[in-house]
């Protein structure tokens, strides 16, 4: 789907691709021309690369980008991944800018309603404005997209403070949670990487590497979003380490709970150990007395049952003493 936006002296025409073949035919050379195109068709592709002389190759690769890059320079073509938020979920999308004097072409890698009513706010404020160029309109786009990616990182808060608290209360699905906070580290990292990425692409341009032409104006707005990104960069370490000190705690917690289950299974074993020399006692004195010998002496005395019955109870009471003050039973 092709939306644009076209400006000279005051005529402003907003469209789309029902009225784009009509459009064609009417249009000036001279005024102001930005397009947004969310998921091309080859259509869509073959005739814009026809009517605006451009390379078809970028069109059919960036959606398979896994980072911000430079194509060209004349014309400026470059790829942002980007970040926005649909019902507190993170969304990735491939962008593609293609930009040269008075046209700026923004293609999405697929339909969302997000990216049109973003086209339209960057037209409402270009117009109220009055700022047409190429260079501003650009800073718009960027200037929305990283605010959206404030909302990113704040949902990427969230997922962190939901993974506190699992780490926190103890629970016993380890690899699940081990699992979420390697994932998350993963995506935060992913993150980090492409927003440098995408910073780096501003620095080319806001450095006047390009065949853009930038006023001292557009320049500043673009050092605002370089200065946006490393920012929003610096707020990622920060969930990085965060993350990373999660995954500390979390594999600290599973020891202390591998080495209190290695305690407890000692204290089993000495209180089965202490009960088994307890018993031992009487039992080594009933195996003596009831072997069959004729000329057993004890057998003879009066009381000897007794006296058998008053060693078992002494003996197996300071055998228990003993283990009872070493804290085994």
């Amino acid at each position: 789907m092709i939306e644009y936006f076209y400006k000279h002296n005051n005529k402003h025409v907003v469209g789309n691709s029902k009225d784009y073949a009509q459009f064609k035919k009417d249009i000036s050379t001279k005024g102001f021309l930005c397009f947004m195109v969310q998921k091309p068709t080859d259509i869509d592709i073959k005739s814009l690369c026809k009517d605006y002389g451009f390379d078809e190759r970028p069109f059919r690769k960036f959606g398979n980008e896994t980072r911000s890059l430079r194509y060209n320079f004349n014309p400026l073509t470059f790829t942002f991944t980007d970040y926005y938020t649909i019902n507190g979920k993170v969304k990735t999308s491939h962008l593609l800018f293609i930009i040269k004097n008075n046209l700026l072409i923004l293609v999405v890698s697929e339909n969302s309603k997000y990216y049109s009513e973003l086209f339209h706010k960057v037209v409402s404020n270009a117009r109220a404005k009055k700022k047409h160029s190429e260079a501003y309109i650009l800073y718009e786009f960027l200037h929305q997209d990283a605010k959206e990616n404030y909302d990113v990182l704040e949902s990427m808060d969230d997922k962190a403070s939901a993974l506190e608290k699992k780490v926190l209360s103890n629970v016993r699905n380890d690899k699940e949670v081990i699992h979420e906070i390697v994932s998350l580290k993963k995506e935060l990292v992913q993150m980090s990487k492409r927003l440098w990425a995408s910073s780096k692409v501003i620095f080319t341009i806001k450095k006047d590497l390009t065949s853009i032409t930038l006023t001292k104006d557009e320049m500043s707005l673009l050092d605002d979003i370089y200065d946006t990104f490393l920012h929003q960069i610096d707020l990622i370490e920060t969930q990085k380490e965060t993350i990373t000190d999660y995954l500390e705690i979390f594999t600290t917690t599973i020891s202390n709970r591998l080495s209190a289950t290695s305690n407890e299974l000692n204290m089993v074993m000495k209180k089965m150990a202490a009960l088994t020399i307890i018993i031992m006692v009487p039992t080594l004195i009933v195996g003596i007395y009831g072997t069959n010998f004729h000329n057993l002496p004890e057998i003879t005395w009066k009381y000897g049952y007794f006296y058998m019955w008053i060693f078992m109870v002494i003996g197996s009471g300071l055998t228990y003493y003993f283990f009872h003050k070493r804290g085994w039973v």
